[in-house]
């Protein structure tokens, strides 16, 4: 009987041909080489799965499952309960790991006697140009505070190309919303972080893969779920006060007027930027108001 490996590596599968195979080698190339892929096709109709299925003739450590489209979120729950590891990492079909990414991360889960695990990254092209790092340290407090708010800057970058966390959290209640695509990163890591505090790797471990084409009908999809994601945060017990709580629907309802407002949508857009003010004026005023008016002063 074979035993279990140390990590099983989830990495949903959609429309990923042109990147597919270097992602997968990525996982291949690592110095931790206790681990195994499930690589989840989510119908996609590209020749995502040839690709895979060659990889899969190399490598027995590869498992390929070709399922109907039921979106991403539906995907890595299902890879999840087919994982067989200690341990859950995800991977998106465009990004990369470095070579050291699961050992650094898996040596600072043992060390800390943390649950679940993060690192730093950076940003590359379609054509694996890089493209920037970001420049501010990952900062190590309040972690769930923070992802609650949903203020500006990374709290967990990139979560579904760069969280490691143990089974258990998953076995115990943790999954991803079927409802969310987009925001169902933010939506994991507030899972995570209610169960557990993190250990975080200071280093850049890993990239993230900016593509090219327009995101227009793409910000249109993410709103319809950040209301999903809002009606979510309103039944929520997970914050610390009331305050808190006003400032992150606030912050939510600013987000849903950028997108409505940025599209082409000015009447929607209006009505949550409201919205956003009622809840916290003066979160707003900080955030926007008080801007412009410097602005103008400034002319």
């Amino acid at each position: 009987m074979m035993s279990s490996p140390l990590v099983s590596v989830i990495i949903p599968v959609y429309n990923a041909e042109k990147y597919i195979e270097q992602t997968i080698r990525s996982v291949l190339d690592q110095t931790l080489q206790d681990f195994e892929i499930i690589a989840l096709s989510d119908g996609s109709p590209d020749g995502s799965a040839a690709i895979i299925q060659r990889l899969q003739k190399e490598d027995s450590r590869i498992y390929f499952i070709d399922k109907k489209n039921t979106g991403v979120s539906d995907t890595r729950n299902k890879g999840i309960q087919q994982a067989k590891g200690k341990y859950i990492a995800f991977l998106d079909a465009d990004d990369v790991w470095n070579p050291d990414n699961l050992e650094k991360k898996i040596n600072k889960v043992k060390a800390s006697g943390r649950r679940w695990v993060f690192s730093d990254h950076e940003y590359i092209d379609e054509n694996n140009q890089w493209l920037s790092s970001p420049e501010r340290p990952l900062r190590e407090d309040a972690i769930l505070e923070r992802l609650l708010l949903w203020e500006k800057g990374d709290v967990v970058p990139g979560p579904c190309s760069n969280i490691v966390a143990e089974k258990k959290l998953f076995d115990e209640g943790v999954q991803f919303d079927v409802h969310l695509s987009s925001p169902a990163d933010r939506d994991i890591s507030i899972q995570l972080a209610a169960k557990a505090e993190p250990a975080i790797v200071h280093e850049r471990l890993w990239k993230y893969r900016i593509h090219s084409k327009s995101m227009s009908n793409q910000n249109l999809k993410v709103a319809d779920e950040v209301i999903v994601f809002i009606r979510k945060m309103r039944k929520s017990n997970l914050f610390s006060s009331k305050r808190i709580r006003r400032r992150s629907l606030s912050n939510l309802y600013y987000m849903l007027a950028g997108y409505y407002g940025s599209n082409g949508y000015r009447l929607k857009g209006t009505k949550y930027f409201i919205r956003s003010f009622l809840f916290s004026p003066g979160n707003i005023w900080n955030k926007k108001i008080r801007p412009a008016f410097a602005t103008k002063t400034k002319k």
